[in-house]
């Protein structure tokens, strides 16, 4: 079982059959609980489904890397 799957299951239980876990922001390392979720495997819509927490997300976090800078609390 990979690392989205094992963080998913602990966190929410048995992934449904048929069902994969996708990485909200695209960043296949960004294995945090709140950037998963349980989408269909063969859902004819994927990137509809997944689309508009994606742009929310980045949008989020590069407001979040923009607040970090100018309180001069960059992590990089």
């Amino acid at each position: 079982m990979n690392k989205r799957r094992v963080i998913w299951t602990a966190a929410h239980g048995a992934i449904p059959k048929g069902w994969l876990i996708h990485n909200l922001n695209g960043d296949r390392s960004d294995n945090r609980v709140e950037n998963l979720a349980a989408i269909p495997r063969y859902s004819v819509h994927q990137g509809q489904i997944t689309a508009p927490y994606v742009e929310r997300i980045r949008k989020l976090e590069k407001l979040l890397k923009q607040m970090e800078v100018n309180n001069g609390n960059s992590t990089k």
